[in-house]
């Protein structure tokens, strides 16, 4: 990144540039993650939301921050946080419910359809995926593609695109908060299952 834009994004005019986001990824990822780690205790988890705040961001498109840039970032985090903590207060409340039902008698039948269709459940996610990948942007797609179906190591994509391996990075932790997103229909313990081997 060139010195006028670094000092632009330090001032606060955030542009939807892939450059901009490189260089906001590279300066304050670790730190974001330092931070959420204080109040959510899991570094998987941590990952997502810091990587999620940085997408939410990116689909605002340009940005204008009237207060301090980092303290706008750490602001965001800190919401998601709080977010992500009462969203996992509901879900443990209504797993408890699905667990008592589960443990009831009458209620093993339902178990056992649910392995009869998980094949038929897991392949319609498949091709949810897809259809959700075919959405992405070109580079973000390409890149996407190279580690999901061909098997290449992060380095292995940025050797072959001739880009950085924070370019790769950044574009499938935004594009794992794209799938995530276009999946929230399906059951979210699956879905996490499942792009968590893309990683």
């Amino acid at each position: 990144m060139d010195q006028i834009t670094e000092l632009q994004v330090n001032s606060g005019n955030i542009e939807k540039r892939e450059e901009v986001y490189e260089y906001l990824f590279s300066t304050y990822y670790s730190r974001l993650c330092a931070y959420a780690l204080r109040y959510v205790e899991r570094k998987d988890i941590v990952e997502d939301i810091v990587s999620d705040t940085f997408y939410k961001m990116w689909q605002r498109g340009d940005i204008q921050i009237t207060s301090s840039l980092q303290g706008y970032l750490f602001q965001a985090v800190y919401n998601n946080c709080m977010y992500f903590l009462r969203q996992q207060s509901s879900e443990l409340k209504r797993d408890t419910i699905i667990q008592d039902q589960f443990e009831d008698e009458n209620n093993i039948r339902i178990l056992d359809d649910f392995y009869e269709r998980d094949s038929l459940i897991v392949q319609e996610l498949d091709e949810a995926i897809k259809a959700a990948v075919d959405k992405l942007p070109e580079q973000a797609k390409r890149i996407f593609t190279l580690k999901r179906y061909q098997g290449l190591k992060n380095k292995e994509v940025a050797e072959l695109l001739d880009v950085s391996v924070k370019t790769v990075e950044m574009h499938m932790t935004r594009s794992l908060s794209f799938l995530r997103s276009e999946l929230d229909e399906y059951c979210p313990v699956l879905v996490s299952i499942i792009l968590s081997t893309f990683l």
